[in-house]
């Protein structure tokens, strides 16, 4: 058996998770208890002098693509098909056309909010990782959407960092990032595992958690 991860976007959260996902399959007993998985990396960019000081690249990576940069790094560790993880780079961003009935789970890690609305309508399974800042939100199908529908989103084409304006230019970097990504990689292992998952959460490193926003009482009948 064989679960098909897609991971849309490799950069701050997507690299990371990424990374200590396949890191723990490979080096732990998870594959022999639960089978193989491939975790096909999804993403047109290619790596910025800009990324470093917050995503999975070094300096020899710039203007090289980042699927394929993380694929290569992540086999210089060791995690390859022989210990049960079948990594999948893909030079290109996720669109329409891609087929979602292809995978058992979909990661969605972008920044942009047409992957996230064709995700939600058309993917089985899906977890929406997002961060801005030090703060984070995980969401999944298993959670109630209309929650995830009531924050607000940036208009159609627009794309929003993690990182704050100026972030990298004043050493302002933030790691909600790195909380998106450890919470997400949580959940991924747990569904891996077939065992309970960890339910949506927003929070901040400076203020803890959030509240949610309540569907109105007639939306609820």
């Amino acid at each position: 058996m064989m679960a098909s991860v897609l991971i849309i976007g490799v950069g701050g959260i997507g690299g990371l998770l990424t990374d200590i996902v396949s890191r723990a399959v490979a080096f732990s007993d998870l594959t022999k208890q639960n089978g193989m998985i491939s975790l096909t990396l999804m993403d047109g960019d290619i790596v910025e002098e800009r990324n470093l000081p917050h995503q999975r690249f070094a300096a020899a990576d710039v203007g090289k693509p980042k699927v394929e940069a993380l694929v290569r790094q992540l086999q210089d560790v060791g995690i390859t098909e022989e210990r049960g993880v079948f990594l999948i780079p893909v030079g290109e961003n996720f669109s329409a056309d891609t087929n979602l009935s292809e995978y058992d789970l979909v990661v969605v890690a972008v920044d942009r909010e047409e992957p996230r609305r064709l995700v939600h309508e058309n993917a089985g399974a899906w977890l929406d990782l997002r961060c801005r800042g030090d703060g984070f939100l995980m969401w999944s199908h298993l959670d109630d959407v209309r929650v995830l529908n009531m924050f607000p989103t940036l208009p159609d084409g627009e794309s929003a960092s993690c990182q704050l304006e100026e972030a990298v230019e004043t050493g302002n970097i933030q790691f909600g990032f790195a909380e998106a990504a450890s919470h997400g990689a949580q959940w991924v292992i747990q569904w891996l595992r077939g065992a309970q998952v960890p339910q949506g959460r927003t929070y901040t490193i400076h203020m803890g958690d959030l509240p949610l926003p309540e569907v109105a009482e007639e939306e609820q009948e």
